[in-house]
């Protein structure tokens, strides 16, 4: 139910325009943010059953593309949206799509007791262009912005309501870029409204509130050839926590004494060093095949199911939590906001 004033007003949608595709214009230097996206998106939205929207400067600097968000940014947003949470029924953050997962997730656990919705949505084709997704997009994130019941973290796109941290940009297909491999969408959009196929649970609403950072994470993939030097290396930069993108079931080089040690000295030095799969479907299963055992004994934890977007940024924020090593490591493999399925 939308959210009212004391007046009996219906409370806005907080709309913020973070960068990317969805608001650019062409230029003789190709695409660039216009300064004019409000006034036309109402243009576009007109006709439409739509709520009000209240436009928020999101707090991130000038609108950039999405391949330069970082950290700062993901709790620049954060704090914009904590900050006008009694004056919107939800949020929506308009956002490029190269990295929209990883805001979308990383919002998940920073917001998690926020008890409002906020769906994170981008274009393919910038709005008001030829076959541009971008009202489309729009409409479906609106929609779930004040859908009742609904207080988690969206990802809209492609006439699909998918939770956040479930979602990876990973197909590039035609109409949907994005993909839900280990959780089904929570609703479709007709173009007039949403047809609910799950709820989405807030498992752990009590989450400690993250409101800056000092610790850093890092995620590397494996390969073939891939040796502990490169462990040593990105662990001596300082991180606190290293995401390993494994073969699938969480193995690696494991029969390689040089790269078990890497990440037994690592983890020795008090880095949480995680594993998620590079298979999409499925997960993690250290100890299911025998050269991922090394490296369960030698520290590496597994990430489940989850996609890397949501490993990544739960990683970042539990490091940031203030918890010591132990309560990181059990924290990361519990199921906090719905981003990996629970086994018992």
């Amino acid at each position: 139910m939308m959210q009212t004033t004391p007046d009996g007003d219906a409370l806005p949608v907080g709309v913020l325009y973070t960068g990317g595709t969805f608001g650019m214009v062409p230029s003789d230097r190709g695409y660039t943010p216009s300064s004019d996206l409000p006034e036309r998106a109402q243009a576009a939205l007109a006709g439409s059953n739509h709520p009000p929207l209240r436009w928020l400067d999101p707090g991130t600097g000038p609108a950039i593309n999405s391949a330069d968000v970082n950290p700062a940014f993901w709790h620049a947003l954060a704090g914009t949206i904590r900050r006008n949470a009694a004056h919107c029924t939800g949020f929506v953050v308009i956002h490029g799509t190269d990295t929209l997962a990883f805001t979308g997730s990383a919002l998940s656990f920073l917001l998690a007791d926020l008890g409002r919705p906020v769906v994170v949505t981008g274009a393919r084709a910038p709005l008001g262009e030829a076959a541009s997704d971008a009202r489309e997009n729009l409409l479906t994130a609106l929609h779930a912005a004040v859908s009742p019941g609904f207080t988690g973290t969206g990802l809209a796109f492609g006439g699909q309501l998918l939770q956040a941290n479930r979602s990876s940009k990973r197909f590039g297909a035609p109409g949907q870029p994005f993909t839900s491999p280990n959780a089904a969408p929570l609703a479709t959009f007709d173009g007039n409204a949403l047809h609910w196929q799950r709820t989405l649970d807030t498992l752990e609403a009590s989450l400690p509130v993250v409101t800056d950072y000092a610790s850093r994470a890092a995620m590397l993939a494996v390969y073939p050839g891939i040796s502990g030097d490169v462990i040593h290396g990105v662990v001596e930069t300082g991180v606190h926590a290293l995401l390993l993108e494994t073969y699938p079931s969480g193995i690696g080089p494991g029969e390689d004494a040089a790269f078990v040690a890497a990440i037994d000295a690592a983890t020795r030095r008090g880095v949480v060093v995680a594993a998620v799969s590079q298979n999409q479907y499925g997960g993690v299963r250290l100890g299911h095949y025998a050269t991922s055992t090394p490296l369960a004994e030698a520290g590496l934890i597994g990430g489940a199911d989850m996609t890397r977007e949501a490993a990544f940024t739960k990683l970042h924020y539990l490091i940031n939590c203030g918890l010591d090593r132990d309560a990181i490591i059990d924290a990361f493999q519990r199921n906090l906001c719905g981003e990996l399925t629970a086994t018992d």
